[in-house]
């Protein structure tokens, strides 16, 4: 189910059998384009030489990866203490593979002394270790962090690639396919939640409302505040929207991107955050 991903697939296979892999990679693009999939099916061919698709629930694996810890923000941001967590990890050597792998997700959302300390470990990574930073707001990260890691940067997929997709593993008819295709802005996962995840599906229509101007932005506002995730889910609905014409949306984009990335830090306030980015529409 790693759709579109046959090169990157090839050339990781290529950079381990040869001992060329990196210490440290960031995964970037667009929302649910496939980066975070691509990450876990990685550690698990690390582990057992099976380059396969990771079922996962709430955003973790549902199959027990031994050598790979999963790093996640925790009300919206990644602390130093998960750093830390990240530094004892690695100090332990691999058992079952090669390589002990760090996956952190929405990189973009660890706070400025997470990414230091980051930072310090990719300069002296220990051996045996690997460091995958997946992150949809790549301008967030430190300069110093983004240039010590490789980059990999995940595109778009076509709509046919998508419908298959959706026909193929998630019962979907060719119709209702081609339709959720079209509305997913070549991202799959973003098919895959309009196509099964009721928030996915709200957040959606809250988005096209306030873009349409056919809702009050105060009302849709007080729906998603009480909720981190629903917050960064209609945030990041409106991103995939305005990234349709990134040059004509580039200050809104900029903005609130910048708006999401605040709203990881432990100090500020979300409402004022969520509020001054949706004003900006």
């Amino acid at each position: 189910m790693l759709i579109g991903q046959d090169n990157l697939r090839d050339t990781f296979k290529r950079l381990i059998k040869d001992g060329d892999l990196a210490h440290g990679y960031i995964f970037f693009g667009e929302p649910q384009v496939g980066k975070y999939s691509f990450a876990l099916s990685l550690a698990a061919f690390l582990e057992d030489g099976k380059f396969e698709e990771i079922e996962t629930e709430s955003g973790l694996p549902k199959r027990i990866l031994e050598e790979a810890l999963i790093i996640k923000p925790v009300e919206g941001s990644i602390g130093i203490d998960s750093v830390r967590e990240i530094r004892h990890f690695l100090s332990q050597m691999p058992v079952k593979s090669n390589l002990r792998v760090v996956i952190i997700d929405d990189a973009d959302t660890m706070t400025v002394q997470a990414q230091h300390a980051t930072l310090k470990i990719g300069e002296e990574p220990p051996s045996k270790s690997l460091i995958i930073l997946v992150t949809q707001n790549f301008d967030s990260l430190l300069e110093t962090l983004k240039s010590r890691f490789q980059k990999i940067h995940f595109p778009r997929l076509s709509a046919g690639e998508i419908t298959g997709l959706l026909e193929k593993h998630h019962n979907v008819d060719k119709k209702n396919a081609d339709e959720l295709a079209a509305l997913s802005l070549g991202r799959p996962g973003r098919a895959v939640s309009l196509a099964t995840n009721d928030s996915a599906k709200k957040q959606f229509k809250n988005a096209t409302a306030l873009l349409s101007r056919k809702e009050p932005k105060r009302k849709i506002i007080d729906e998603v505040l009480e909720s981190e995730i629903e917050m960064r889910a209609l945030l990041t609905e409106i991103i995939a929207k305005l990234a349709n014409d990134p040059v004509k949306n580039y200050d809104i984009l900029k903005s609130i991107t910048e708006r999401m990335t605040a709203m990881s830090q432990f100090s500020t306030n979300k409402r004022l955050q969520l509020e001054s980015a949706i004003w900006t529409i």
